[in-house]
């Protein structure tokens, strides 16, 4: 007696579990990426409605570890960043950098936007910081992430305009 393979049905009703199964899968995939995605934003993003007073306070508190220290670059008024000194010039720290944070102060809006980027995060992508605000792009500043996170803690960037607009961004 001669045993015959499934029946054509029975193998289309097979390739259809599967690509339902696989579908299926896809969907549960996006959905965890844009949970993932919407918790790190709420953990390392914060903004808040300050006056200028509480605001260039927070400023000072977050530049207070930096004591004298001039930063990586400075930003002149038609907003033209020039390096004051070379990454690869700096000595490797004894303890990495972890994170690298962005204080940005809107004057016009009155509003402080905090950001605390693992470099975990920074490395997944390009090799280059493309974070932006309303007030300030920092891929201008062609930053190398692993010597960035090399040098350790340091004072990358503080700036204030003529508006009124302050940006801090520091390694830690």
């Amino acid at each position: 007696m001669q045993t015959q393979g499934p029946t054509p049905g029975k193998r289309r009703r097979t390739w259809l579990w599967i690509l339902v199964a696989v579908f299926g899968l896809g969907v549960v995939c996006v959905i965890a990426i844009a949970g993932f995605a919407m918790h790190f934003f709420a953990t390392h993003v914060s903004t808040k409605a300050l006056s200028p007073a509480e605001a260039f306070k927070a400023f000072d508190v977050a530049k207070a570890p930096f004591k004298d220290q001039p930063p990586l670059f400075e930003m002149d008024d038609r907003e033209r960043i020039t390096a004051l000194r070379q990454l690869s010039d700096l000595p490797a720290a004894k303890k990495p950098a972890e994170h690298m944070y962005v204080l940005v102060w809107s004057a016009e809006k009155e509003k402080l936007v905090r950001l605390s980027l693992p470099f975990w995060a920074l490395r997944l992508g390009r090799q280059k910081i493309d974070v932006g605000t309303d007030v300030f792009d920092m891929k201008r500043m062609d930053l190398d992430i692993r010597q960035l996170e090399r040098a350790g803690s340091l004072l990358v960037l503080d700036h204030r305009d003529r508006t009124g607009q302050r940006v801090l961004i520091w390694t830690q």
